[in-house]
């Protein structure tokens, strides 16, 4: 159980790491979650245990863990789409135009890279 943050600043500070940024990349390229061990080797870090840190303090804000791996969160989507990155939720529109849909509020081209609760949803309260 999570409380919310108090220091906006403090889930910026997770991004702060290029071994970060790379798991990130890692999860915006993947199909599907991908287990510890196939992460890690995507991202080129031979030391488990710094990798298993720096997966710990992404998984604060912007990973989640599920049955079947490690995938990117709503807030770690909407990071890589903020740096340029391609991959995002995409839907196509009726008149066949890609736009974004927001999975946190529903609204399409929504904009928010973070909506007011920078609590993980899935970790409950």
């Amino acid at each position: 159980m999570t409380s919310p943050v108090d220091d906006p600043a403090e889930a910026f500070d997770v991004l702060g790491d290029e071994t970060r940024l790379s798991i990130l990349r890692a999860l915006a390229d993947a199909e599907e979650p991908l287990s510890f061990t196939r992460l890690r080797e995507r991202c080129g870090v031979a030391d488990s245990g710094r990798f298993s840190y720096h997966l710990r303090r992404l998984c604060e804000y912007f990973v989640r863990e599920t049955e079947g791996g490690y995938e990117l969160g709503h807030a770690g989507g909407r990071v890589i789409a903020a740096t340029g990155d391609p991959t995002g939720t995409q839907s196509e529109s009726s008149d066949g135009a890609e736009s974004e849909v927001c999975p946190v509020c529903g609204d399409e081209e929504c904009g928010k890279l973070f909506h007011v609760h920078l609590s993980p949803p899935w970790r409950g309260e």
